[in-house]
């Protein structure tokens, strides 16, 4: 078996790269898409997240929840999982249109964080990520595994790049239950490249997307930087930009 790491990172949309990939090539999909929040917790209309609460974020535009969760069903293997992070607001919604694309909802896991957002319904401190299975059933690696978790958020200390970035640990568990060594983990909307970083550290491949062009040049280096401060020989980065 070859042990070397192929890390994969595309610039670009996911609605356009994903049709260039190989059909029933990718072992797990791991992915935190775009979906609309309450602005700034004081609005009873979702809106889409603001940084630093001037520009949008995603310019208004999310992409279509049914035509990249389509498109992700043609990618994955015949029996495979996919973990989306996901809001209540948008929960309905990616749902709906899971069961258009053919997937069926193994678990709802809930993410507790040490932050949390104002809101007029409870305040929020929770994230959800929707597990979801193409083909037969199949039990995770590591049945002991909680439908909740703990989670400490990156922050400027912990040098954050990206207004979204997740913490590697709950990425490396999901990867871990739902994969083995050397198979393949795709990110349709890589950001800052925490599910890269996931996938190094558990010794699987990775293919990343992402459409904005800071986001992507930044994740490109906290890459590369990861894997020359930890002498990592068998890691090789591909870049399609």
């Amino acid at each position: 078996m070859d042990n070397n790491i192929k890390i994969e990172l595309f610039y670009g949309d996911s609605l356009d790269i994903l049709p260039t990939l190989e059909k029933e090539k990718v072992d797990l999909i791991v992915t935190d898409p775009p979906y609309k929040m309450t602005k700034r917790g004081k609005s009873c209309r979702p809106n889409w997240m603001h940084n630093n609460m001037k520009e949008n974020l995603f310019e208004g535009q999310l992409p279509d929840f049914e035509e990249w969760l389509k498109l992700s069903y043609q990618v994955l293997k015949p029996d495979a999982h996919i973990y989306v992070f996901t809001n209540t607001v948008s929960l309905q919604e990616i749902l709906n249109a899971a069961t258009q694309s053919k997937f069926k909802l193994h678990n709802i896991i809930t993410m507790i964080k040490n932050t949390n957002m104002p809101n007029r319904w409870y305040l929020k401190q929770t994230e959800l990520i929707l597990f979801f299975r193409k083909g037969k059933a199949f039990p995770i690696n590591d049945m002991t595994s909680r439908d909740w978790f703990h989670a400490d958020m990156p922050t400027q200390k912990t040098n954050k790049i990206h207004l979204t970035q997740k913490p590697v640990e709950p990425l490396k568990k999901f990867i871990t239950n739902s994969t083995i060594e050397y198979n393949v983990v795709l990110d349709l909307f890589s950001g800052s490249g925490s599910t890269a970083i996931a996938c190094i550290e558990t010794n699987r491949n990775f293919i990343g997307i992402e459409k904005d062009i800071e986001s992507f040049n930044k994740s490109v280096k906290r890459i590369e930087e990861y894997i020359k401060l930890n002498n990592l020989n068998n890691v090789e980065i591909i870049i399609h930009k």
